[in-house]
């Protein structure tokens, strides 16, 4: 509740300043945001990065030794060095100087990738293995190590989870090339291969059967079509995204699973990263992590898999092509990526090494756990930007992810994210502090201070709206306070489920309502321009109406550019999904970050009921 009262205080502040200044002033705020959190993000991000491509990267150098005890962890391996000229041979096994040839370190793993599993369903697994088997490489498919963590076959109650069942079963008969019914569940309920299996439709000797750890998991271990080795983890209980990341480093530290050499991806299981006319995703993105020793950790492009679907779709499209053009390669410019996404990332498992004693640390307070549990991507890029590291965003690494596609699913995703990003954000701003990212951290720190503002901006701008359409003043005040009050009491005391209904109709409102206001706004400036031509007379509401157009139009300008400038003009000038997102913007950034607020001591995953 503290945060919560942090909100309530912090924007009474925040309303009572709006209404003690002119409007004139209120609008100049207003610009003085883009100028000082967007504009930085267009000039290094699009404008820089396009013609001065030198990265102003942070050397570890920099970082003053805080007396850190050494490493407990051990993941990495240490790369093969050529002894004429020492350079790292490691990826091609040659010396391109010397050319001398290593094939004698024809088995060491340079890749390792973490595949998390939960409720995937069977096209996403099958999209998910796909990527792998088509992926084109700059290195032998064997030197890739693939390990699957299916989290749980007992839920937290200790009852049998029948639908991770289902998708643990999907996903071994995928693997082995057989068929679902080729399976049996003994009484720890662990999937077993029947006598008799028919692989790819033809009767053969069944695969090894799984072998079970004291600690209850069961492994199972084989390889796919281009012979890349995998292994399958099978937890005993659900325990939770961070809790399978620690039984992967604790399986590779104690020699369970083989140490790597450069990179240890992260990647959810449905996500699809290689199809046929893009084979190299998971290769750029290696080699975007290993071009400079600097690099702890890099993203690729994550786009939204049938975006065209539904609004809800279409917004979340538009966020995430906006927001990786214009904010990730602002970040990436300067070294200070601040969340490489679980999704999909690559991490140097010496950068790793470093961090993992704060990363899988016991959590025991609420922000603890949003920090923790909840934004366990965000929490690690944080640790190794304040270990030192650099994190770097790979355009040309492209994958596809399902989003949610109804309103109470985005709700409950949206609210996971914008806690664990609040809490990350306050720990990044407190503790990494870099002169060379000095025009991020303060874009930074102002998005920090708008995220507890935004919803009531917001609020103020629809309020503004009502007025400027010539609604009467006390009507449109009353209306708003109305619905606030519904949504944070809907919000503090039911569940969603419950009360869906209302979150429906309150969107379908919002949207008619921004539709109507954007018609009559067009009607009054038009009004507006005719006067101001005809007389030239420079009153105070001239002057804000000024403003309000000259925000609006530099938000989208910049958007727009920025679009054209990294070859993504379509997510904007396709128009639809831009038209979606204007429409779905009350509940975007008021109603989801009140309902974010008001349950910030909702520990649920939020999605596919975790």
């Amino acid at each position: 509740m503290k945060v919560f009262g942090v909100f309530i205080f912090v924007n009474a502040l925040f309303i009572v300043f709006l209404e003690c200044v002119p409007s004139v002033v209120v609008h100049s705020i207003f610009l003085a945001y883009i100028v000082l959190a967007a504009l930085p993000k267009f000039i290094f991000g699009s404008l820089l990065i396009r013609f001065k491509p030198k990265a102003k990267f942070h050397s570890q150098a920099d970082v003053e030794d805080d007396g850190a005890e050494p490493a407990d962890w051990h993941i990495s391996r240490a790369p093969i060095l050529c002894p004429g000229c020492n350079r790292d041979c490691t990826t091609r096994l040659r010396c391109d100087n010397c050319h001398k040839e290593f094939p004698q370190y024809a088995g060491t793993v340079v890749l390792t990738a973490c595949i998390t599993v939960y409720h995937e369903d069977a096209k996403g697994l099958n999209d998910g293995v796909n990527s792998f088997e088509l992926s084109t490489l700059s290195f032998d498919h064997k030197r890739c190590n693939l390990v699957f963590i299916v989290d749980g076959r007992y839920d937290r109650s200790e009852k049998v989870d029948l639908v991770q069942r289902e998708t643990a079963v999907f996903l071994l008969a995928r693997l082995y090339g057989v068929d679902k019914c080729q399976f049996e569940f003994d009484d720890d309920a662990v999937p077993r291969f029947k006598e008799g299996c028919l692989i790819n439709g033809r009767p053969q000797k069944c695969p090894s059967q799984p072998y079970v750890l004291d600690d209850g998991v069961a492994v199972y271990t084989g390889q796919l079509s281009r012979g890349m080795p995998f292994t399958v983890l099978l937890k005993r209980l659900n325990q939770g995204k961070r809790h399978s990341h620690e039984l992967f480093f604790h399986y590779m530290h104690t020699g369970q699973l083989p140490k790597t050499v450069h990179s240890i991806m992260f990647v959810d299981s449905d996500v699809e990263f290689a199809w046929k006319r893009n084979r190299r995703s998971m290769d750029h993105l290696y080699h975007g992590l290993i071009k400079n020793p600097s690099i702890g950790g890099a993203c690729g492009e994550i786009e939204v898999m049938h975006w065209y679907q539904n609004p809800l779709t279409m917004t979340q499209y538009f966020e995430y092509k906006s927001n990786q053009f214009l904010a990730k390669t602002a970040e990436s410019w300067f070294g200070m990526v601040t969340c490489l996404p679980g999704a999909f990332c690559m991490v140097r498992p010496k950068a790793l090494e470093q961090v993992l004693n704060v990363y899988l640390a016991v959590t025991t307070t609420i922000w603890n756990k949003n920090q923790l549990d909840l934004g366990e991507d965000r929490t690690l890029t944080t640790q190794l930007l304040q270990g030192g590291w650099n994190t770097v965003y790979v355009q040309n690494a492209v994958a596809r992810t399902q989003v949610p596609s109804t309103l109470i699913g985005l709700i409950k995703q949206r609210r996971r994210w914008i806690n664990s990003t609040v809490v990350n954000m306050v720990i990044l701003l407190r503790h990494v502090h870099r002169l060379k990212a000095l025009p991020l951290l303060l874009a930074l720190g102002i998005e920090l201070i708008s995220s507890f503002t935004l919803p009531t901006a917001m609020i103020l701008l629809l309020y503004d709206l009502a007025i400027t359409a010539g609604l009467h003043a006390t009507v449109s005040l009353a209306i708003v306070i109305l619905w606030i009050v519904i949504i944070m009491t809907l919000s503090l005391t039911t569940r969603i489920e419950q009360v869906a209904y209302w979150f429906h109709v309150s969107s379908i409102i919002s949207a008619t309502a921004i539709v109507l206001f954007i018609i009559l706004m067009i009607q009054n400036y038009e009004k507006f321009i005719h006067k101001g031509v005809r007389f030239r007379r420079c009153s105070e509401l001239i002057m804000a109406q000024w403003l309000e157009l000259v925000v609006l139009l530099s938000w989208f300008g910049i958007i727009i550019v920025s679009s054209i400038i990294h070859r993504q003009w379509f997510s904007v000038l396709g128009v639809v999904a831009p038209v979606a997102w204007l429409l779905l913007c009350p509940t975007m950034y008021i109603v989801v970050p009140l309902y974010a607020v008001c349950n910030f001591d909702d520990l649920s995953w939020g999605t596919r009921g975790a």
